[in-house]
């Protein structure tokens, strides 16, 4: 039986550059409150319930869960939320300081605003949560560890929920950027093969085909698949490919479904797939679930 949910917890410094909260916050009435950011990275994977918000001179941006929000800026930054009785948050927060991304983890949140807003502004993002993030986010809410082993436990997997979100973005592409410019790919170009990577992400079981995604960002065929491979360093079909297994290996580690059911949802036979997921990972996935 999984763990309660406590209405909320916080913990300010489960490391020196990582802070992270999270439970039910309810609300006894409609009410609005502004929040101060400090630099830097802020992520809320929203589960459930409903919010709205405003971001600096912003306007006002609505977020249903389950969800995930994604701010990062080189300046402290105010944020206006608007919540409602009748709809509970559960939720999961993590805050990183500007330094602890630049210095320890190598991320320049400069660069990459510039990469997609055109100027070096701070970056907001909404999108719906897929299975894999809703999953990290009830481990971490449900963590059965109590004292230093609960924060190790929740500093580890807070860490593997960032990096899931930033995985989705692309955050450092090793030679992405240069095979970009070799192609003449436009910045609209660029943000539109960005949005088919994260199409496919939220429909990995079901995923669209060249053409419907290619219609779906605003591409053609040519364009999405020759673009995708200079941006992505792989084939639709291969990123497809490996981001299920990645799914597969996700929820065996977490012991949420069998060996039988990582392979239909990877789209392999069981034989196959062992195969597969040992070339892939170095371990059979049968000993994932030892």
């Amino acid at each position: 039986m999984p763990a309660p949910v406590p209405e909320q917890w916080h913990v300010p410094a489960v490391t020196a550059s990582l802070s992270i909260s999270g439970g039910i916050l309810r609300a006894d009435h409609d009410q609005a409150i502004t929040e101060q950011n400090e630099a830097g990275l802020k992520l809320v994977l929203l589960l459930g319930g409903e919010l709205r918000y405003s971001m600096q001179k912003h306007r006002q941006v609505g977020l249903k869960g389950p969800a995930v929000h994604l701010s990062l800026s080189r300046s402290p930054f105010t944020v206006s939320h608007a919540f409602h009785a009748a709809s509970p948050l559960r939720y999961v927060a993590v805050r990183m300081p500007e330094q602890a991304l630049q210095e320890g983890l190598d991320l320049d949140i400069g660069r990459h605003a510039r990469q997609r807003n055109g100027a070096d502004a701070p970056f907001f993002l909404d999108r719906q949560a897929n299975r894999i993030l809703q999953a990290l986010g009830r481990q971490l809410l449900a963590c059965p560890l109590r004292g230093n082993l609960r924060d190790l436990y929740l500093a580890g997997k807070a860490l593997e929920l960032t990096a899931t979100v930033l995985a989705g973005l692309e955050l450092a592409p090793a030679a992405g950027p240069a095979q970009a410019d070799a192609l003449m790919l436009s910045p609209r170009q660029l943000d539109a093969l960005h949005e088919a990577r994260a199409r496919l992400l939220e429909r990995l079981a079901e995923p669209p085909g060249l053409a419907a995604l290619g219609r779906q960002v605003g591409l053609n065929v040519t364009t999405l698949t020759r673009g995708f491979r200079a941006v992505f360093g792989c084939s639709v079909y291969q990123f497809v490919r490996d981001q299920r297994l990645e799914f597969a290996y996700r929820m065996l580690a977490a012991g949420q479904c069998t060996v039988a059911q990582a392979a239909f949802a990877a789209g392999y036979s069981d034989s196959h797939f062992s195969k597969v997921f040992q070339k892939r990972f170095g371990i059979a996935p049968r000993g994932l679930r030892r």
